[in-house]
């Protein structure tokens, strides 16, 4: 009994990792309607205190970065556990951890789906933040230079609680080995929305 759980654990650990590959060294170049560049890459485990390291993703657009975003991944579930905001000064921490980790995204064989109740930090103090997430398979689909199995993800977040609400929907395209290949948002804020969309135009996996 043991045993089998322990295998289906690492199963869906495996099928996390195969559409969101966390290794040091990955780099992807994202491209938006205006030709925009944004890079992400992932750095090399940091440790965040209590025995517990984390992962640090670095998003750099014309090449300025304000830190990374740091992640955990637990079975089949990527976690954002804090932020590093290089531009802090003393005495206030560059390492910043969130109170609850906050699922991104939940991957499995078939679909899936998450939610979490937290608050984001404002000029004017905490805010209420909703989250609902979706995934399921979806179909092949050329990347780059390759065919892959995709996975498709829907996550919608609310900000706040009355007329001043802000919600957020993405629609994200993840290919198998790859990553994210194409992601759909849309921010609705006081009766009105703004679109964009990033469209993976390169892939660098981690060198040797």
């Amino acid at each position: 009994m043991i045993l089998s759980v322990v295998i289906a654990a690492a199963a869906l650990a495996s099928q996390l990792e195969d559409f969101c590959p966390m290794v040091p060294g990955t780099r992807w170049t994202y491209e938006d309607a205006n030709g925009l560049q944004v890079v992400d890459e992932i750095g090399k485990p940091v440790d965040i205190g209590k025995g517990q390291t984390a992962i640090p993703k670095t998003t750099s657009i014309s090449g300025r970065s304000p830190g990374a975003e740091l992640y955990r991944v637990d079975n089949d579930t990527l976690l954002l556990v804090g932020y590093i905001d290089k531009n802090a000064r003393p005495p206030a921490p560059g390492l910043n951890l969130l109170p609850e980790p906050q699922p991104i995204v939940r991957l499995s064989n078939a679909k899936a789906d998450w939610q979490y109740l937290g608050e984001v930090p404002t000029g004017l103090g905490p805010v209420l933040l909703q989250v609902r997430g979706y995934s399921n398979k979806g179909p092949k689909k050329k990347v780059l230079d390759r065919e892959v199995e995709t996975m498709a993800v829907q996550v919608i977040s609310r900000i706040g609680n009355d007329a001043q609400r802000v919600e957020i929907r993405q629609d994200v395209i993840y290919g198998k080995g790859i990553g994210m290949v194409e992601m759909t948002e849309a921010t609705k804020a006081q009766g009105q929305t703004v679109k964009k969309m990033l469209k993976l135009v390169k892939f660098e996996p981690p060198q040797g």
